[in-house]
C-alpha cells in the first residue's frame, strides 16, 4: 500500500520540483526500490478533499474554516516567519488526512531569512508522529533548479558565460546571492537567470533536477538550502519507504 505523503507548497512547479528530487533521493537510498516499484511505496498528495490545494495561501482559510487556529507561542518564545502558518497546516492535515505518514513543507525563503527558524519551531511542537520534512529553497525555488544547470551545447555554454560576465558570479554554485524581488526582469532575480539559461523551455528547466548528479546538486545547493533538503529526505523519509542501510 502507498504511503501518503502530504505537500504544503506555494505554486504547482514547486510540488514537482521538490517531489521529482525527493523520489530521486528515495531511488539512491533505499537499495532495492526501482522506479517501477516506487509509485507503488508512497503518492505524493498535493490536493485534499477533492481539489482544495495545499498551498500556503490557502491551508489557512481551510483550517479556519473548521475552526484550527495557531495562536500562541512556541516552547515559550514567540513565533518565528511561517511559525503559525506551518502549525494550522500540520493541524489541519492531521484532521483532513489522518493517514499521511509524513508531511512536507515546501517554501520559498524570498527576503525572509527566520522563515527556517519558524517552521522549525512548528515542526518540534508537532505531536502527530508524522514525519516532517523542510524544503526551504535560498532565496526562491529557481535557485534550486540552478544548482542543476549544465549547458548543452555552445549556445548555452555562451548564455552561461554571458551571466557570468553579467553577474560577476557563476549563479550556479552562488544562487543563494541572487535576490528575491517582484522585479522578475531584474539583474540578480533568479528566475530572471533561470529564464535566460534554459530559454523559458520547461523541460529545459526540469531536466536541471531530474539529470544533475546528486552529488552536484548537493555541492552546489550547499547554501541555497537544496543540500539540506536532499538531507532531510534522505535521513527523515526514506525509512518509510524502505530499509536505510
Amino acid at each position: 500500500m502507498s504511503r501518503l505523503f502530504a505537500v504544503v507548497h506555494e505554486a504547482k512547479a514547486d510540488f514537482t520540483t521538490a517531489t521529482e528530487l525527493a523520489d530521486r533521493v528515495l531511488l539512491d537510498t533505499v537499495t532495492w526500490l526501482d522506479a517501477d516499484l516506487l509509485v507503488h511505496q508512497r503518492e505524493w498528495v498535493s490536493h485534499v478533499l477533492g481539489d482544495r490545494r495545499l498551498a500556503w495561501k490557502a491551508v489557512g482559510k481551510m483550517a479556519a474554516e473548521r475552526g484550527i487556529y495557531a495562536h500562541g507561542h512556541f516552547d515559550g518564545e514567540p513565533g518565528q516567519p511561517d511559525a503559525s502558518a506551518a502549525r494550522k497546516a500540520l493541524l489541519y492535515l492531521e484532521e483532513v488526512l489522518p493517514d499521511a505518514k509524513a508531511v512536507l513543507l515546501i517554501r520559498d525563503q524570498d527576503n525572509h531569512p527566520e522563515r527556517r527558524a519558524g517552521l522549525e519551531q512548528a515542526r518540534k511542537q508537532d505531536r502527530s508522529g508524522r514525519v516532517v520534512v523542510i524544503g526551504l529553497s535560498v532565496v526562491e525555488r529557481e535557485a534550486w533548479v540552478l544548482s542543476g544547470f549544465d549547458p548543452e551545447g555552445t549556445a548555452e555554454t555562451a548564455l552561461l558565460q554571458h551571466e557570468r560576465d553579467h553577474l560577476g558570479f557563476d549563479p550556479r554554485p552562488r544562487s543563494h546571492e541572487l535576490t528575491a524581488c517582484k522585479d522578475d526582469t531584474a539583474k540578480r532575480s533568479p528566475k530572471r537567470v533561470l529564464r535566460t539559461l534554459s530559454g523559458g523551455d520547461q523541460d529545459r528547466e526540469r531536466r536541471c533536477w531530474v539529470e544533475a548528479q546528486l552529488d552536484v546538486l548537493r555541492e552546489r545547493g550547499d547554501a541555497n538550502g537544496l543540500a539540506t533538503y536532499l538531507a532531510e529526505v534522505r535521513d527523515r523519509l526514506a525509512a518509510i519507504v524502505g530499509h536505510v542501510p
